[in-house]
């Protein structure tokens, strides 16, 4: 998906999936993108959960899902089918979601190329979609998960005195110096400094803390509001206006047409190939057909003129008695015998037209 959810984004979703808590899993496949499709069966009934790369949401849509998936999504099934969700959460204000269960946790890491990790109640990791290391944590088997580093401090729990004291302490712009110490979305701070016309080239270390405080109190106003919609800007999704066109009422809405859009593009790839390797075998099988008819005729053609090549074999042992040479048999089963096209004694070598 070429969209990306902002963090504040992603955390309305998360608000918007709550419906599922208390629900229990009935099915989990695989859509043809690689998707994790799962079946939830609520009091408000079933509800279809997709977790692609960079969101996790409820869709009305129809969106088919693999006959054979095999790997991971057949390996979590074994510890989630019929269980109860008891939670869903987003981590601060990460693109991390936790969906917890009574005796293990799905994390899905929405960031990158996404992954999602089965893990026990104490973290040990079951299994990982996807293998992946860096130089600090490592997502295998065994291994204990450990959350990324966050791309900074959860701007609602933050104190107006640590906020003042980290940006004196940050050699950047007031700007740069924000986005180091908040977990915030660039595209949402950008338009709280244009809204109050503040100027984002000031150096973090000179600010006022009056100026600290009012910069502090509008970031957490805007991630304290509820969703108003869905508003893109720069192929990223936001959950409040952001001074640009609004294109969704919510976030579910979007990625449901979104992401129906793409399976079904893939889906129709997938059904042209599969047509295509039935029309290539069908060929293969036409021709094997021909083949076959062909060596039958010519097995047919060689038994028909079985009694002449044994009528040939028989003179040459007839002749050979008589004390000839190779030469002489040959030229006289020649005129005896037009058939015969070519004949080499001393090759063993017999050649008749059939």
């Amino acid at each position: 998906m070429d969209l990306a959810l902002s963090n504040l984004a992603l955390h309305h979703l998360i608000e918007e999936n709550q419906i599922i808590i208390n629900g229990f899993i009935n099915k989990v496949q695989t859509t043809p993108t690689g998707f994790l499709k799962l079946k939830v069966h609520t009091k408000e009934g079933d509800k279809t959960l997709i977790a692609t790369e960079s969101a996790i949401f409820i869709t009305k849509q129809s969106i088919s899902a693999k006959q054979n998936p095999g790997g991971f999504s057949s390996f979590i099934k074994k510890y989630i089918f019929n269980q109860r969700i008891i939670s869903l959460k987003q981590k601060e204000f990460d693109r991390i979601v936790l969906m917890e269960f009574p005796d293990v946790t799905l994390i899905f890491e929405l960031f990158s190329k996404g992954n999602v990790i089965l893990c026990n109640k104490n973290f040990k990791i079951l299994r990982a979609m996807k293998k992946e290391k860096w130089k600090d944590r490592e997502l295998k088997k065994d291994e204990i998960y450990k959350f990324p580093s966050s791309r900074g401090k959860n701007p609602l729990n933050i104190s107006e005195t640590e906020f003042l004291n980290n940006l004196k302490e940050n050699k950047k712009t007031i700007f740069g110096a924000i986005i180091d110490i908040l977990n915030v979305a660039p595209g949402i701070l950008n338009f709280i400094f244009e809204e109050n016309k503040w100027n984002k080239t000031i150096d973090a270390s000179k600010i006022t803390s009056e100026n600290s405080n009012k910069i502090l109190k509008e970031i957490k106003q805007i991630y304290s509001k509820k969703e108003e919609g869905v508003f893109i800007l720069d192929n990223i999704i936001y959950s409040i206006n952001i001074k640009t066109n609004k294109e969704f009422d919510s976030i579910s809405d979007l990625l449901n047409e979104k992401v129906f859009l793409e399976n079904t593009v893939v889906q129709r790839k997938e059904e042209t190939k599969s047509k295509v390797r039935k029309q290539d075998y069908q060929s293969q099988i036409d021709q094997c057909i021909i083949e076959e008819n062909e060596f039958l005729e010519t097995g047919e053609k060689i038994y028909l003129e079985y009694q002449l090549l044994q009528k040939i074999i028989n003179d040459i042992t007839t002749l050979r008695k008589n004390n000839l040479l190779d030469k002489e048999i040959e030229n006289k089963l020649k005129s005896v015998h037009p058939e015969l096209k070519e004949i080499k004694l001393e090759k063993n070598k017999l050649l008749i037209e059939i």
